[in-house]
């Protein structure tokens, strides 16, 4: 599977139930970043998710909440450094 198919600063799978595309400053959608991360053409909660490691412990700490395992939390995060949003730095 592709990173195409996640968004591209959670790994959130765009086939999830629980996806809707995020939004530009104009309404228009933005099909690369989830509502979650990317909302009226900002990354949401920038001042604390600031790196790579940073969305990492923040996703980790959701499913963590969700009751997911350790090892799939590992799994489901391990590629969040190559998502096109954080690839840039």
């Amino acid at each position: 599977m592709g990173l195409e198919k996640f968004c591209q600063s959670c790994m959130m799978p765009k086939d999830s139930d629980m996806f809707k595309a995020g939004t530009e400053k104009d309404g228009a959608l933005n099909l690369e970043y989830c509502n979650y991360c990317y909302d009226n053409g900002v990354f949401m909660k920038s001042d604390s998710i600031c790196t790579a490691k940073d969305m990492q412990e923040f996703v980790k700490g959701v499913l963590k909440e969700q009751g997911v395992g350790k090892v799939k939390r590992w799994f489901y995060t391990i590629g969040i450094p190559k998502l096109k949003r954080w690839k840039k730095r």
